[in-house]
Order: structure tokens, then sequence, then C-alpha cells
């Protein structure tokens, strides 16, 4: 079943258009990757789905409903939620305290409160707490719960923009370049985690990367796209070898 149902999408600023017609789904339970040279307009459909940019044309639905009658500020409670390709953390903020304001679209105290520690009811309060306990045990950052973020190794603030990613309850789980700064050995760490999580969680995963060994080894589907258009659709295996992907990626050979 498809949780994701993307037709006939297009951008356009003026007379540039960023995206162009673009189709595809996601089933549950799916990880799949988005790739495409840069300015193929990957990063322009995560703003989209997160109701950032509003398409020229073109539908989306999510678990059936019209993602587009939403506002930018419905979404995380819907059950999306996104990670940047830059890190959007509270430098000055607690490793907790950082994944605590991930759980703001469905507390009760909101943004301001998870974010300042202003819980609308001590109940809440440690629940919000515990379960971002939860998620620092579950990536391996429980020792740095009460450390502030700045000065961290950059692989663990990536780690830590996860868990406050997941704090959100996420049903669609988009991570826009997760690899991007990694080491080698961080970026197949990260693959076998992603995995992980969407097994742990019950999570669907779209997936912006330019890491084609972690795309190939975690990915069930893959979507390629070139200047807006999607060029390919299918199994990791399948789209590797597809003409089309291969100029794409490496030019024509005449």
């Amino acid at each position: 079943m498809a949780l994701l149902d993307v037709s006939e999408i297009s951008v356009r600023f003026g007379g540039l258009v960023a995206l162009d017609g673009l189709s595809f789904t996601i089933d549950e339970g799916q990880i799949c990757a988005l790739i495409g040279p840069n300015g193929a307009g990957k990063t322009t459909f995560f703003n989209v789905v997160s109701r950032i940019y509003l398409p020229t044309t073109g539908h989306i639905t999510f678990a059936g409903d019209d993602l587009l009658a939403l506002h930018a500020h419905e979404i995380a409670r819907v059950g999306i939620t996104r990670t940047f390709q830059n890190l959007a953390l509270f430098p000055g903020l607690s490793v907790l305290d950082n994944v605590m304001v991930g759980a703001h679209s469905w507390s009760k105290g909101g943004y301001l409160s998870s974010m300042f520690r202003l819980p609308p009811m001590p109940s809440e309060a440690k629940r919000l707490r515990n379960d971002a306990y939860e998620l620092l045990d579950r990536l391996d950052l429980t020792a740095l719960a009460l450390h502030p973020c700045a000065g961290l190794p950059y692989g663990t603030l990536k780690r830590i923009e996860l868990a406050r990613a997941l704090a959100s309850r996420p049903k669609l789980l988009m991570l826009d370049e997760p690899a991007s700064g990694l080491t080698h050995s961080e970026v197949g760490d990260l693959g076998a985690v992603i995995r992980g999580l969407r097994d742990d969680y019950n999570l669907t995963v779209l997936l912006v990367e330019h890491h084609m060994n972690m795309v190939m080894s975690i990915s069930e589907k893959v979507v390629v796209m070139e200047f807006g258009r999607k060029i390919a659709e299918g199994p990791p295996e399948a789209v590797a070898n597809d003409p089309l992907v291969i100029e794409a990626y490496l030019g024509s050979s005449t």
C-alpha cells in the first residue's frame, strides 16, 4: 500500500522549472532513495512535501489524505518529519533538550515549552524526558545527554538530529543527505542504523543521498531525477544498470 503518492508535481520559479511532472509512490515500511546529480530537484521536492514550497501543478496524498491541503505547521502532526542538509540543532542547548524539542508537534506544551522546558504538566514533562532518553540510548548518545551540542563531533551531531526527528513519532522520515560530511566508516554505520530504526519504529524512509554504496545497500526502491524529471524508478539493481541513469551520472560515451 502506498503511504506517499506523488502525481505530476511541477514547481516553477519564474522561468526556472525545478520539478517537471514528478510522479512516484512509496509503500508503507519501504526505504526509498531519491537520487540524481546536483540541481536535479531533490531538495525542492522535500520542500514541497514539507509545505515550504507550493507546487505549480500536481497532487500528493499521504496515507490517503491530500497533503497539499495542509499548512507547514501541520506536517509533523500527521506523521512526516525531515532532516536538513545543514545541521539545524541549537548549539547552546543540551543534547537531551535538542531531542525533546522534536516532540513539540504532539506535546501539549508545543515548541517553546519543549525548547525551554516549560511543560504544561509534570506527567507530560516526565514522559517527554523518558522518551528522549530512550532515543538517546537507541543511538548510543546517553552519555552525552546533558552535554551542550556545541563542540561535539560532526558525526555525533548527525545522530542527535536523527534522534530529534524520531522524537516527533514520524510515519515518514525524510533524510536529506544524512551521510554528508561523514567518514567512510561512519557512512557504513549510518546505513545499518537507518535500517534498524526503520524496523524498530515501523518507519517509512525517503532518503536523498549521494553516497551510492549506502543507497544501493539499504534501499528497496530508487527514484532517479535529472533536471527536475524522473528518469528511472525501481529496485536498486535495475536502476544501477539503466542506460539513462548511467548517462546522467557518467555522461554519454559518444
